[in-house]
């Protein structure tokens, strides 16, 4: 249940997303008609010591609504309060929130997810690296995959998971940090494919992008232009699976069968996830 709390007494503590002020103005004008904020923002409680008279209070979620309470003139602020969370559960709290709003664009929302894969990570480290099914005794539920725990809590397609995390962790912070607010930061596509290119490569796309006396307004133009060819970094996976096909293609039903029923739990369930993966989305397929 949401309380009033001062807006003073609430620490805003370093964020993943910077607060936009353009926004912050449209929210402002929206509490000054109704006179109050309408969603609760989320802040965590917590004591420094055990005889301490006060608590410490710090933003988890809400930081436009925060920036624009504060322009509107409000004192305080609606807020849901969470007592002791530690600081990676708070950050999560802060990237779901984001995402399930839905009001960031690819960039961003790489960003968030790839930050989200990291943070899950450090949580269930059962699963970095394809470490499922190490322990056969492990529940399902443990060995459960980075994509489809987003998926099923954000609603998102995994293949859109694979692809945003890819666009993040892909692209060199010099890069991600250039692209904010630009036009191309709205468009997965030509992330994607930027993101596909080696980091000076990527440097010298968006300086030659953004320049506008070039003329130049996509990845694929500015590639025609520094290199005569789109260029993709050599991907060591793909001699992965022509191994691992060549091994299928070549063995008999009775190992196949083996092979399988040989597998633990947890590879059973990465394997599902892949092939749920493999499935064309509906936006591909159309």
């Amino acid at each position: 249940m949401a309380e009033m709390v001062d807006i003073e007494l609430i620490a805003i503590g370093e964020r993943l997303r910077a607060v936009d002020q353009d926004h912050v103005a449209v929210i402002a004008d929206s509490i000054r008609q109704c006179g109050r904020v309408l969603q609760p923002i989320t802040i965590s409680r917590t004591f420094a010591t055990r005889d301490a008279l006060r608590p410490e209070l710090t933003l988890v979620a809400g930081a436009h609504r925060l920036a624009a309470a504060k322009l509107a003139g409000l004192d305080v602020i609606p807020a849901e309060i969470v007592d002791d969370i530690k600081p990676l559960q708070a950050k999560l709290i802060e990237i779901d929130e984001n995402l399930l709003r839905h009001e960031l664009n690819p960039l961003d929302r790489a960003v968030f997810l790839a930050e989200r894969k990291r943070i899950y990570e450090e949580l269930h480290p059962e699963t970095k690296h394809g470490a499922q099914g190490h322990n056969k005794g492990k529940n399902e539920n443990d060995t459960m995959s980075f994509s489809k725990d987003a998926a099923n809590r954000l609603g998102f397609n995994p293949r859109t998971i694979e692809r945003s995390v890819k666009i993040a962790t892909s692209l060199s912070p010099e890069v991600r940090k250039n692209l904010v607010g630009t036009e191309l930061s709205k468009n997965q596509s030509e992330l994607l494919l930027l993101a596909k290119q080696e980091p000076d490569a990527q440097i010298k796309i968006v300086e030659l992008i953004l320049d506008q006396k070039h003329g130049v307004k996509s990845v694929k133009a500015a590639l025609e232009r520094t290199s005569g060819k789109p260029k993709v970094v050599a991907d060591t996976t793909q001699a992965e699976i022509k191994k691992l096909m060549d091994a299928w293609r070549h063995s008999g039903l009775t190992a196949r069968r083996t092979f399988v029923r040989e597998l633990s739990a947890g590879d059973r369930l990465l394997l599902q996830d892949l092939l749920d993966m493999a499935t064309p989305d509906a936006e591909e397929a159309a």
